[in-house]
């Protein structure tokens, strides 16, 4: 058997050999009239064009061609072989020589001594970076050879399938179908008719949309030619050539080939048929069936079950968080594409890939970007991609709960979209803070053991506190005889006390929790002393007794305003059961001056709520109960509770004792009576108390000494708490106090370290700051 393919490539690169200005004279002298003479009048300016080639890029060439020639050999003529009978080879009219041409037109047809010469440029291909497809290229070439075609250019199907993928995975709307046509019509050069036959109700196959040559088969009985037996047999038919196909219904005398791909419903039935008709015999390989193959599984959630999956997108309900999440980040204006990667069993996608198809329909700065139907459950996925970047949530990650999902978003997104979620989640926590609130405050007040004084100021902190209303100031009146009476307040007095209160909030972290577990239920606050007793008449208030949170400006309220202190505005709400009024709510941010937002009105009408709720199930039922390790008179805690903690300690416990004594206490108690001691007393334990953190405790050691265990090794920790209890007590009684401190268990035994701290505590008196261990 004659040679088909004549490989050449070698002879012509021994152009390298020689000097450029010879290079015309090698050309003329190749052994390979006429073929090389009718190749080089098949461009103008054949040795001028042939003067212009890089030297060192046909080295190169030479190089790689020289690495891969021997692995290409075989293949290149069995490709060919393989379709002899479809590319009638037995006629051996044609050869192929392959060459280093000019690097410009992958193949070109010449004639040759005896036959024609289908003249391929292994160098153009490699120009192109195709080298490796040469096997490839060549047949192609064969292919357009007998389709009467002179001279040609390599198409790579992998790129054309894998950039229609791309495409028709975008397609969406009722028309995909004819839009599948139009993009195969355009995009693959041997496809010359493309259609659909959907199967009817009466098992006919019927003509669908469609692209090419009108067709008189608009109806196909199951088993007629080759669109009916692909359905017949629920298999893929390949006709590389019509003539040797017996039950072939001829379309058009130009048809040369035909391939049919069945479309299926979930249950196995035949939905329809993708139907390519060619021009070209034998242009068909393994990857135009997968490719078909792929279009109809893709079908099968775009059009097949279309109804269904849209069906459960609608149904796919967004709870309050996603929501808040998605109008909050319309906001932003960062436009998302949404891939979703889906399989096509509708039960068998998990519910939030529906999520995010449906939030993609809905968002106004998302869209869907492309649906892929894959052959896999575990290979579902949805790609969100933005202007700062990609992001995948696997099909685990969809099998999470919406509150994981955003987590670890937050944590492995880009650091603008992380930011932007975390922002965004926080804002979202701030609004459901209020609900968490008055859980817990509920489920306080349900235990026996709850306080109604504490539970009020508890109110009250969700108000002002910054994890909840932030409001500065928060104010509680019962209504009694036509009047708000003022019972209590939770806030600073004035600016100063504001700014202090600020910088404490650096050594203070709390929250509802932490405020139900550590304060004590007889705390009460300093900013009450200023509004003791007083009241607001009701009827200046008829408007606002609602029910509901109104801002009002000092100016419509100047009595309440001058009598409260109340520099700008504020919001009051009526505490309502039913039509009877059983108290108010105030609060105001009268410091930082900010407005007051919707944030805090809905703060401030959740907790009310719930405060009708407390009031008319309590009534104040609750009394004053005292604790043996209470101490009555300060109000810290007694003695007995400090001896109970030391003989308590964990072995790897440590902390700081500061010993706190007053100055000059036994001259006021000798000179102005123990009634006065006692208050200055009372001043004493509310100062300590309101100064230390929450995990620090203050003991009434004996009279007027205080033992504080602070959670803390840290002298400048130290000094902070000492400083706001000097600050406190210095300016609600003018008094001062000696400190002494010693470190536990560095400096010893409890014993020791606490006689340590006492005598600090004396040296102190005589220097007058606080004493700490010395520095060796």
């Amino acid at each position: 058997m004659r040679s088909l393919i004549e490989n050449h490539v070698d002879d012509f690169l021994e152009i390298l050999t020689y000097e450029k200005r010879f290079w015309k004279d090698f050309w003329e002298n190749l052994p390979f009239k006429p073929i090389t003479e009718n190749y080089a009048s098949s461009f103008s300016n054949f040795f001028e064009r042939l003067l212009n080639i890089s030297r060192n890029e046909l080295t190169e060439f030479s190089h790689d061609y020289e690495t891969k020639k021997e692995s290409l050999k075989e293949e290149l003529s069995i490709r060919i072989r393989q379709h002899a009978r479809d590319l009638e080879l037995s006629k051996e009219d044609f050869v192929v020589y392959l060459i280093a041409g000019l690097g410009e037109k992958d193949w070109i047809v010449v004639d040759g001594k005896k036959e024609k010469v289908i003249v391929f440029d292994v160098f153009s291909l490699w120009r192109k970076g195709k080298f490796d497809n040469l096997p490839d290229a060549v047949y192609q070439a064969a292919v357009h050879f007998r389709h009467g075609e002179n001279e040609g250019n390599y198409y790579d199907k992998s790129e054309i399938f894998s950039y229609l993928k791309d495409e028709i995975s975008r397609l969406n709307g009722t028309d995909i179908l004819q839009k599948v046509c139009e993009l195969l019509d355009r995009n693959v050069p041997y496809y010359n008719w493309t259609g659909f036959y959907l199967m009817d109700e009466e098992g006919m196959l019927v003509l669908g949309p469609y692209v090419g040559e009108p067709t008189e088969h608009v109806r196909i009985a199951v088993g007629k030619g080759i669109c009916g037996q692909a359905a017949e047999t629920k298999l893929t038919f390949v006709v590389q050539d019509v003539t040797q196909e017996t039950n072939y219904l001829s379309c058009s005398p130009h048809v040369k080939s035909e391939i049919v791909v069945p479309i299926f419903r979930n249950d196995g039935s035949v939905f329809g048929e993708i139907d390519i008709d060619s021009h070209y015999k034998a242009p068909f390989d393994e990857r135009d069936r997968e490719f078909l193959e792929w279009i109809a599984q893709q079908l099968r959630v775009k059009v097949v079950h279309f109804q269904e999956f849209n069906r459960r997108i609608k149904i796919a309900y967004l709870d309050s968080y996603v929501s808040y999440l998605l109008s909050e980040i319309v906001k932003y204006e960062i436009p998302m594409s949404v891939d979703l990667f889906i399989y096509y069993e509708p039960e068998k996608v998990p519910e939030n890939l529906y999520k995010f198809w449906r939030i993609a329909r809905k968002l106004p700065n998302a869209y869907v970007g492309k649906v892929v139907v894959v052959d896999s459950v575990e290979d579902q996925k949805v790609v969100i991609t933005s202007t700062h970047g990609e992001y995948t949530l696997t099909y685990e990650a969809l099998n999470l709960s919406a509150s994981d999902i955003v987590y670890k978003m937050i944590r492995e997104t880009t650091p603008y979209i992380s930011k932007t979620l975390f922002e965004i989640h926080q804002n979202a926590t701030r609004f459901a803070q209020s609900f968490v609130n008055t859980s817990l405050i509920t489920e306080y007040v349900l235990k026996p053991e709850s306080d109604i004084n504490k539970t009020f100021y508890a109110f009250l902190t969700g108000i002002t506190a910054g994890y909840s209303g932030s409001f500065n100031r928060a104010m509680f009146f019962y209504h009694r005889n036509g009047n708000f009476v003022f019972q209590k307040a939770i806030g600073p007095r004035t600016l100063e006390e504001a700014q202090e209160l600020w910088e404490a909030i650096e050594d203070v972290e709390l929250n509802m929790t932490d405020f139900l577990e550590t304060v004590s239920k007889d705390f009460k606050s300093e900013i009450e002393m200023l509004y003791k007793a007083k009241a607001i008449p009701a009827k200046i208030l008829n408007e606002f007794l609602d029910g509901e949170p109104h801002i009002v400006n000092r100016n419509i309220l100047p009595t309440v305003a001058d009598d409260f202190d109340i520099t700008n505005e504020f919001a009051i709400m009526a505490l309502k059961s039913g039509d009877s009024i059983v108290g108010l709510l105030l609060a105001d941010n009268n410091f930082d001056q900010k407005s007051i937002t919707d944030y805090q009105l809905s703060v401030l009408q959740n907790l009310g709520n719930l405060m009708v709720l407390v009031i008319e199930n309590r009534r104040f039922l609750e009394t004053l109960k005292e604790r043996a390790e209470i101490d009555a008179l300060t109000e810290l805690k007694s003695r007995r509770a400090f001896e109970e903690f030391i003989s308590n300690i964990h072995p790897n416990q440590s902390f700081s004792i500061v010993f706190l004594d007053l100055n000059k206490f036994k001259v006021i108690n000798d000179t102005q009576g123990h009634e006065k001691g006692d208050e200055i007393l009372r001043v004493w334990g509310k100062c300590v108390n309101n100064s230390i953190r929450k995990d620090d405790i203050a003991f009434r050691y004996g009279g007027d000494e205080v033992v504080l265990i602070l959670n803390t090794l840290e002298k400048s920790d130290i000094e902070k708490v000492v400083h706001r209890i000097e600050e406190c007590f210095r300016n609600s009684t003018s008094l001062t106090f000696s400190s002494g401190v010693s470190f536990y268990p560095s400096e010893g035994d409890i014993q020791h370290v606490l006689r340590l701290a006492d005598e600090r505590c004396y040296r102190s008196k005589l220097f007058g700051k606080i004493e700490f261990p010395s520095q060796k």
